[in-house]
């Protein structure tokens, strides 16, 4: 079950973070595109809502909230 912070984040929360949040990895196969970069979907939602990397929100969590708030997800590059 994810957290509360992660519950309570909204469309506002997602947009501050990716303005400053950098990602040195190989991207996931979840991504999200925040205007118009694409970002890796639970990194991305775990710094907005200020948890741990070992929060139990999951990736399908990750994407659910991001698409209930309007953001383009994608699966290995391709829109969902």
């Amino acid at each position: 079950m994810s957290s509360d912070k992660v519950d309570a984040l909204t469309k506002h929360d997602i947009l501050q973070t990716a303005k400053n949040f950098r990602w040195k990895r190989q991207m996931p196969k979840w991504t999200v595109i925040v205007n118009g970069t694409e970002y890796p979907v639970r990194p991305l939602i775990l710094e907005a809502a200020g948890v741990p990397p070992n929060d139990p929100t999951n990736s399908h969590q990750a994407v659910a909230k991001l698409k209930s708030m309007g953001f383009d997800t994608r699966y290995e590059g391709k829109s969902v």
